[in-house]
């Protein structure tokens, strides 16, 4: 085969390429309306969107170089999956101003606030949620451990925030600065995650904040088996492990599925601003993602800047953590807060009534 022979094959399998990775763009711009119970190959394709931006990307700058009109084609995978890359990184928002009736809100799974005995954590960052005048606090994974009991928690946050809701056996608490009129708890089927609502009165208006903690994924609990098992030299263990965690993955995946259109539904019944926040485990684009967001505004879209991450493991790579506002609220100010007593980092959404 002569030089120009390879060089055409070359430049025609480039094109069939890209052209592949645009129809996977375009699909993976609806997977996330697929529920993963009907089709779960599109709840996989949902979760390879930054490799499908990435690649897209490279094709883009590989046609420009070339001069070729074939840079139509990547660049048309990219604004496909605009509203992906928007909920992922923000580069400019600018400052925006409301009158003086605002809620400031933060979410953070505490994962039992680093299993630190003697309360110093959960002391340090009421102290800072007070500095930054939070109005309400959201946490999932709510436990005490050792002597530091809930008992010493709820002491602890009462300080700042007089209301609270803290069903039993949840591990989920809402602390508020404004009195709470009603509320009440979600149970999901099979598992210990759940949600919990409630609606403040807000200098006489009603906000209704609910507070999420979908389906694990249980990646990191694999990964901490199979590394055990690699160091024991059990390779027929550790391939059982990652062989588990596929069927563990589907399971999980359909059953966060259920609970978001069970939280759908509450939302959909909810005639008042609200404001839905959590740990969805589930990244943007997702069918948890989106049905969750449907008829709502992503707080980091509507205040955010820069790279969105608020999963502290997986290289600082994940944003997991949401915290979304119905549209009759506007986003202020959104950031998520570096700090290192979980897994997770906190997330703060400022909102103008």
């Amino acid at each position: 085969m002569g030089r120009l022979a390879v060089y055409k094959f070359a430049y025609f399998l480039s094109i069939l390429i890209t052209i592949f990775i645009l129809g996977l763009s375009i699909f993976a711009y609806f997977s996330g309306k697929i529920n993963p119970v009907e089709n779960m190959f599109a709840a996989y394709v949902a979760l390879s969107k930054p490799i499908l931006v990435v690649v897209n990307t490279i094709l883009f700058i590989y046609w420009l170089i070339r001069l070729r009109y074939w840079l139509w084609i990547p660049l048309t995978g990219l604004i496909v999956n605009y509203e992906y890359i928007t909920s992922m990184y923000q580069i400019y928002n600018p400052t925006k101003y409301a009158n003086e009736n605002r809620l400031k809100v933060v979410t953070y799974n505490v994962h039992s606030f680093g299993n630190e005995i003697t309360g110093f954590s959960a002391k340090e960052f009421a102290e800072m949620m007070n500095k930054e005048e939070t109005d309400v606090l959201c946490f999932q994974e709510y436990r005490g451990y050792g002597d530091f009991t809930e008992q010493d928690l709820q002491n602890t946050y009462a300080k700042i925030f007089p209301y609270s809701f803290i069903p039993e056996g949840l591990s989920q608490a809402i602390y508020s600065r404004y009195p709470i009129r009603q509320s009440q708890t979600i149970e999901f089927p099979n598992t210990n995650n759940g949600a919990i609502w409630a609606d403040l009165d807000v200098k006489g208006m009603t906000i209704r904040i609910i507070n999420v903690h979908m389906q694990t994924t249980s990646f990191d609990r694999m990964r901490s088996k199979a590394a055990q098992a690699r160091g024991e030299q059990d390779e027929e263990q550790e391939r059982g492990i990652y062989l588990g965690y596929s069927d563990n993955f589907r399971e999980n995946t359909v059953r966060r599925a259920g609970q978001a259109e069970q939280i759908s539904s509450l939302i959909n019944a909810t005639e008042y601003p609200l404001i839905v926040c959590g740990d969805f485990n589930d990244p943007p684009g997702t069918f948890t993602y989106e049905t969750l967001k449907n008829g709502l505004k992503d707080g980091f879209q509507t205040a955010g800047e820069g790279y969105g991450a608020t999963y502290r493991g997986f290289h600082h790579l994940l944003r997991i953590d949401y915290l979304f506002h119905s549209t009759l609220l506007e986003g202020i100010k959104y950031k998520v807060i570096p700090y290192d007593m979980s897994d997770h980092n906190p997330v703060y959404l400022e909102v103008g009534l």
